[in-house]
């Protein structure tokens, strides 16, 4: 911006919204814009800001070069903002109210914005921990100089994506250690419509720690789980499958178990493995004698440390609060589903409430091999799981997780166990490119992105997880209780 410096001020500011509320379309009013939020992979990216200006422009005009997009940034309630950055903008038209090209003269001005894994300040979300505890928010503001444009009304957001799930909030109070506690969960879900008098399925899908706050469209977006409504995943069941994926507060990582003042121990801490390298060799020494000599185990399994999620409980009564809500849910087929702290939250809920479903799928899950035991290993393997990460993951290294987890699942007798592994996580779309600029005689030229290894989520929610000629939701929408 030719005035970025003056701009970093405090800026009055009058918003038709007090929250991000995201629509299928929207037709911004005189001086609002409507601001279109893409579903990528890597998360939630916007793709182009349409305005309603008071001027009525030319096709050809040439102050379409001067329109700016300025990111701001608000607290709840407050009338005051903050220029952080600017949009890329990549392309400006003259355009109808909904965003497209028109050769006829109009008020509508849409501005295209880079569309890439890292194009800067594209994400329309602030960071979950600033924006739960100060409750900011991103608005934007729309200028051109040249015509003295300032639109800084965001009449609301826009992606189709989203706008086929619907949010509700659910409080469940529950006693822990002898103190009532309440707990108030948001969630999004989504019914397929269908004429038919089967029963549907449902996947609980569990959202990553980058996904908790209080701001339910960051479930959805933050890693592309909308496309879980898609019309791709959808196809492989016969009448769609609905979806439950509720938000966490925190994190799903808080437990049961309370440390120093009151504060909830987070998974994974295993600050008992140290003595565990030790005693286990002796106790596994001692229990192949007395098993050979026909007695049972002298010492009963331990429950790990620090091992079940504080929301364990919350969720469960969420689910079945959900399920009584729509009878129209198979509880027969009910999976479980989730990425990072949300596959440790799927691995969880499979070892306190296995009973509840018919398989599960969690992907680059946090769940500490140490901290299931033999007995759980048993259980579990009598279940469907189909493990998916990346051996490049440095966030969740699979060697203290599902590495383990699998080799002990295979060595009980797991006979439907699914795996994929990756070596890292690229594009696989043929769109996004390592260096985007390079040239025909360049090393990387036409080399795919490359994502940070542990967001193995991507092969999963492009429905990119094969085993031979089966994908993970076609063997999926076969298992059944």
């Amino acid at each position: 911006m030719k005035r970025k410096s003056i701009f970093l001020l405090i800026l009055l500011f009058t918003s038709t919204i007090f929250s991000q509320t995201f629509f299928e379309s929207l037709e911004p009013g005189e001086n609002q814009i409507a601001v279109y939020v893409a579903s990528c992979d890597w998360g939630p990216c916007i793709e182009k800001v349409v305005a309603h200006t008071k001027i009525t422009f030319e096709p050809d005009s040439p102050y379409l070069k001067d329109f700016e997009i300025d990111r701001l940034i608000y607290q709840q309630g407050s009338t005051m903002g903050i220029a952080k950055g600017e949009l890329t903008i990549t392309e400006v038209f003259v355009s109808d109210s909904k965003g497209n090209k028109v050769n006829t003269p109009s008020n509508y001005v849409t501005m295209l914005t880079d569309v890439y894994p890292d194009a800067e300040n594209s994400n329309p979300f602030i960071s979950n921990s600033a924006s739960s505890i100060f409750e900011l928010y991103y608005s934007y503001r729309v200028q051109n100089d040249s015509l003295n444009i300032n639109i800084p009304n965001v009449q609301g957001f826009v992606c189709k994506d989203v706008s086929k799930f619907s949010q509700k909030s659910f409080e469940h109070k529950m006693l822990l250690q002898d103190v009532e506690m309440e707990v108030n969960l948001k969630y999004m879900f989504y019914l397929p419509e269908t004429n038919s008098e089967k029963k549907i399925p449902l996947i609980l899908w569990f959202h990553g720690l980058g996904e908790s706050g209080t701001n339910p469209y960051l479930v959805l977006l933050g890693t592309k789980s909308s496309a879980l409504a898609g019309p791709k995943i959808q196809s492989y069941f016969e009448n769609g499958i609905a979806i439950l994926a509720p938000q966490c507060p925190s994190g799903w990582l808080e437990t049961t178990e309370v440390g120093a003042m009151g504060i909830r121990y987070w998974a994974p801490v295993d600050i008992d493995a140290p003595i565990k390298k030790i005693t286990n060799p002796v106790k596994k020494f001692f229990n192949k004698i007395f098993e050979f000599e026909g007695r049972k185990n002298p010492e009963p399994e331990e429950d790990p440390f620090a091992a079940v999620s504080y929301y364990t409980e919350p969720v469960t009564a969420l689910l079945y609060d959900f399920l009584e809500a729509h009878p129209e849910i198979d509880r027969d087929r009910i999976y479980v589903g989730g990425c990072s702290a949300g596959g440790y939250m799927t691995m969880n809920m499979m070892i306190q409430h296995s009973d509840i479903f018919a398989a599960a799928f969690p992907t680059c899950e946090y769940y500490l091999d140490s901290k299931i035991t033999d007995s759980q290993i048993k259980e579990l393997a009598q279940k469907p799981l189909w493990f998916t990460y990346s051996l490049n993951d440095t966030t969740v290294k699979p060697e203290n997780c599902c590495i383990p987890t699998i080799k002990r699942l295979k060595i009980a007798g797991a006979k439907n166990l699914k795996i994929s592994e990756f070596p890292n996580v690229i594009d696989l779309t043929g769109k996004y490119y390592k260096n985007r600029k390079a040239k025909k005689d360049d090393d990387d030229f036409e080399k795919p992105f490359e994502y940070d290894g542990h967001y193995s989520w991507i092969y999963v929610l492009d429905d990119l997880c094969y085993d031979e000629n089966e994908s993970l939701f076609e063997w999926l929408s076969h298992q059944s209780k």
